[in-house]
């Protein structure tokens, strides 16, 4: 996989909102090592993980360039606590699972999920960077049954891979298929948090999903994409119908990182952070630090003052 540089990237609190002129100096030295390294593989640190960035790819320019500053994923981290057990569905290269397996330590457990072989690929070598013994990879898509699909695959690491993905293009190859029950059988009550990125497939997910919401009642991170799901035949009013018998309620992200309880219909509060936090009554009291004095508003979410 070429030459790795290994090198210790600023401090989050120095990459994230950084200045221009740093941001600035680092996509320069990012063209001209691109050009002139042979392999221009960098480690960087995105919060107590490494990850291989390849300057070659446009992921790999985004981590060397401005780091992981992801809101997502600091709501995910103070979701979780040592000890869990976190499933990472539509993992890509590995970015949450990796953060995921620093937040439940080393009495935790992290399955992630990727079909696509490239992709797979580079999650594991992630994986063995960190040598994280509690990280699992699994080369399987999420659905509603197990068994295998036809799965259409992108550039590794695009994020586009998908049963049924938007526009032309793409290469379509058979891929092992599971459910959320079969998968995390042996993980019983320990299941805290299940994230679903999986490009319209995520109510297909959560109808094989069942057993897990009796047994563990875990939260749901869920990017919910209505375009995306209406190409799989489903709507962000099946995602109430599935788990609002089970007593969950769904909460939206705002831009500073809490969160703010939805009613009416689940849909994000604005394209730019379509992910969801759905949380069941049992596991409700983790939201209580990234709600305080935030209301919501039928149908919309809306900050409090």
């Amino acid at each position: 996989m070429g030459k790795t540089v290994i090198e210790r990237f600023p401090s989050r609190e120095k990459r994230c909102g950084a200045s221009v002129a740093l941001a600035t100096w680092r996509i320069g030295l990012s063209l001209a090592r691109r050009r002139w390294q042979a392999h221009p593989v960098i480690v960087v640190d995105i919060g107590g993980a490494l990850v291989r960035a390849d300057l070659r790819t446009p992921l790999g320019l985004g981590l060397y360039r401005y780091g992981f500053c992801d809101l997502e994923s600091r709501v995910l981290t103070r979701l979780l606590r040592p000890g869990d057990a976190f499933i990472d569905c539509g993992a890509n290269v590995g970015l949450f699972s990796l953060i995921g397996a620093t937040a439940v330590g080393p009495t935790g457990h992290v399955l992630a999920c990727e079909p696509g072989p490239g992709t797979m690929a580079l999650l594991e070598a992630n994986v063995a960077l960190n040598a994280f013994e509690t990280l699992e990879s699994h080369p399987v898509a999420l659905s509603e049954r197990s068994g295998t699909a036809r799965f259409v695959v992108f550039e590794n690491g695009s994020g586009l891979a998908s049963f049924a993905p938007e526009g032309g293009g793409g290469t379509t190859i058979e891929v092992a298929v599971t459910t959320l029950d079969d998968l995390t059988s042996s993980l019983g009550e320990r299941v805290a948090l299940v994230k679903l990125d999986i490009e319209g497939a995520e109510v297909k997910a959560l109808l094989g999903a069942h057993d897990l919401i009796t047994r563990a009642a875990p939260l749901f991170f869920v990017e919910v994409e209505p375009e995306h799901l209406a190409r799989q035949g489903a709507s962000v009013d099946d995602l109430n119908r599935i788990l609002e018998p089970h007593g969950y309620e769904a909460y939206a992200i705002t831009v500073d990182g809490s969160l703010v309880k939805l009613s009416g219909s689940w849909r994000p509060r604005d394209a730019a952070h379509p992910n969801l936090v759905l949380a069941s009554p049992s596991r409700a009291e983790r939201l209580s630090a990234l709600t305080a004095g935030v209301t919501g508003a039928t149908g919309q979410a809306s900050e409090g003052t």
